[in-house]
């Protein structure tokens, strides 16, 4: 029997954490450069992409369409997902391009989780800030990852909608970080199809580049871009064939 999701606004957090509402210390360390540091955190990513490749092929069942576009790419860049899965989103960037090392955006209620959320610095995540001084830290570390050639990826959707088919309206905010630093955006859709034996399969498609248009102001910039990624993966989103979970919107109440 199909499940079904009812949901308020495109807004709403269908998904929630135990500790939804943590906030980061405001002694936060975005950037940590020391050599010990540095060691552990590329041997834990190194094991977490092995993991990662695992899981996404047996478990999930996916496959990418367009990945080479990434790997030819040489400087950093920023990746738009959208965001269907809870425990495969985050492994998909590693995965899309095993060329360099890739950080993701993320909720900072994920490094509340027990054990596991402490080592997600290490493996890359980048926890949103509750402050203007975090926020101005934040956005240094981002410009400072794709400074060094690095993948930084955004789910701009924001909240993970279990198997969603659509693509959500999003903000156009997050492409500032484009604007910023001038360095090219990339979206990558995950879409569902009926596989062999009736299994549910995943296609990811990547697209791209997209680069900031600079006939225009700063605020036109970031608009065009969203525009650009928005289309490209409504366009994508038309290719899934299967629904596992079905959305269902409520009526407002009189």
């Amino acid at each position: 029997m199909q499940r079904v999701i009812e949901f308020r606004t495109f807004a709403d957090d269908v998904v929630t954490a135990r500790n939804q509402d943590f906030k980061l210390p405001e002694t936060y360390t975005w950037i940590r450069t020391g050599r010990g540091y540095q060691m552990a955190s590329d041997a834990l990513y190194a094991l977490f992409s092995l993991g990662a490749s695992g899981w996404l092929r047996h478990g999930l069942h996916t496959r990418f369409i367009g990945q080479e576009r990434l790997a030819r790419e040489a400087q950093g860049y920023f990746l738009y997902i959208n965001h269907t899965q809870t425990t495969g989103d985050p492994f998909l960037p590693s995965q899309l391009d095993r060329t360099r090392r890739a950080y993701v955006v993320a909720s900072p209620s994920n490094l509340s989780v027990p054990f596991f959320g402490k080592l997600l610095p290490m493996l890359g995540a980048l926890p949103l800030p509750s402050t203007r001084q975090g926020m101005k830290e934040f956005r240094k570390a981002i410009a400072y990852r794709v400074g060094q050639n690095q993948s930084v990826a955004i789910f701009p959707e924001a909240h993970v909608w279990p198997y969603y088919t659509g693509i959500r309206p999003f903000s156009d905010a997050s492409f500032q970080f484009a604007v910023d630093t001038g360095k090219p955006v990339y979206c990558a859709t995950v879409t569902y199809q009926r596989g062999r034996r009736g299994r549910v399969e995943r296609t990811v498609f990547v697209d791209g580049p997209f680069y900031p248009d600079d006939t225009l102001s700063r605020p036109a910039k970031r608009q065009k871009l969203a525009e650009q990624v928005y289309c490209q993966m409504r366009k994508n989103a038309k290719k899934n064939t299967v629904e596992v979970i079905r959305y269902v919107q409520r009526k407002e109440e009189a």
